[in-house]
């Protein structure tokens, strides 16, 4: 596992139950195509031989100072060892504090990426390096050497594990992949009856760039109670899946799914209408200024002012002498809206 505190945001998938002071990615968001890219062997395996992780006084301990074993059960990419092992460097002396060093336990089964390093191999991200994966493994079709491909069907496989956590793994890791060759397995887990599962399928599918499914976020969506002001996971994973399926909305660019994007602005959670405003400022189409006009008075200023900018783009840009900075516009955000509310109407109101 990557050892480390999280860094906590209010929209981001990076929700711990205490605060930690080293930044982080936001985990789960691994891109796995660059992984494969990076990687000159790829396997999934137990550890089965680790020394043990002690803790020391000095702040900046050295890195990569004992060797994993890794019994392989299954390469994706380079060649697999004739041993079926692959020794694999890691931290096993750590700061009080944490950090970013990568730690291997015995016992742990992990999807590795690795590439050589002298006689042993080392992690190709220390983040996103070592992921926890089912020991399933799929029929991978005689001939196939498509890496990803062959991975693919191994989490396909994952699908049907009895631990619930190494499912979630799988539906995440099949989203993170960019590209599938089908998404049946998923679209059949939109029937589940774990609300959990279904939140994770949707994500993997709009990470997928599969938005058929924007319709059930969208109901979900609208259906969920507001979040606590903090979140201790697991226990609050419903909750954390709001604001990452709201991220994953922020990202889309596709035209035709701004009627929806348009109504979920009408969320109640701020930093969702945030990360929505974010879509619909970069699909940049006219009919979204009805809606931009009402959220320069969201009751969250900066929402207000990111509408602000979206009108200011779809009027065509430039330099407008009244347009005050983001602090100016937090003092007194009414004025700033109702003055960009008599600009549009006045000067780009687009002709009927």
């Amino acid at each position: 596992m990557r050892v480390g505190p999280l860094l906590c945001s209010p929209l981001a998938a990076v929700l711990c139950s205490h605060a930690l002071a080293y930044p982080r990615p936001p985990r789960g968001t691994e891109n796995i195509p660059k992984l494969m890219a990076d990687s000159a062997l790829i396997c999934k395996g137990e550890v089965v031989e680790a020394p043990e992780v002690t803790v020391v006084s000095d702040p900046r301990p050295p890195h990569r100072t004992a060797t994993a074993i890794v019994h392989v059960d299954r390469c994706f990419k380079g060649e697999r060892p004739a041993s079926e092992v692959v020794p694999v460097l890691f931290d096993n002396i750590l700061p009080p504090g944490g950090g970013p060093y990568v730690v291997l336990r015995k016992g742990d089964y992990r999807l590795f990426f690795l590439k050589p390093e002298e006689d042993r191999y080392v992690l190709v991200d220390d983040w996103f390096g070592q992921l926890s994966i089912s020991r399933q493994l799929g029929a991978t079709p005689f001939g196939d050497t498509d890496p990803m491909h062959r991975l693919e069907v191994d989490l396909k496989a994952g699908l049907n594990d009895e631990d619930h956590e190494r499912v979630l793994d799988s539906i995440r890791m099949l989203g993170n992949m960019r590209h599938l060759q089908s998404k049946e397995e998923l679209v059949s887990l939109l029937d589940s009856q774990d609300p959990l599962v279904r939140t994770y399928v949707f994500e993997a599918m709009l990470r997928l760039h599969d938005y058929s499914v924007l319709p059930a976020v969208e109901q979900w969506l609208t259906a969920q109670p507001q979040p606590p002001p903090s979140l201790t996971l697991p226990r609050d994973a419903l909750f954390e899946m709001q604001d990452r399926l709201a991220g994953e909305i922020s990202m889309i660019r596709d035209p035709a799914t701004l009627p929806i994007l348009l109504r979920l602005l009408r969320l109640p959670s701020p930093f969702a209408r945030q990360a929505i405003l974010q879509a619909v400022r970069a699909i940049n189409s006219p009919q979204s200024a009805p809606s931009l006009l009402k959220m320069l008075d969201d009751p969250h200023a900066d929402n207000a002012f990111i509408a602000m900018q979206a009108l200011i783009e779809l009027a065509g840009g430039g330099a407008i002498d009244w347009v005050p900075p983001l602090p100016a516009f937090r003092e007194n955000p009414n004025y700033y809206a109702a003055r960009c509310r008599e600009w549009w109407q006045a000067e780009h109101q687009p002709q009927q």
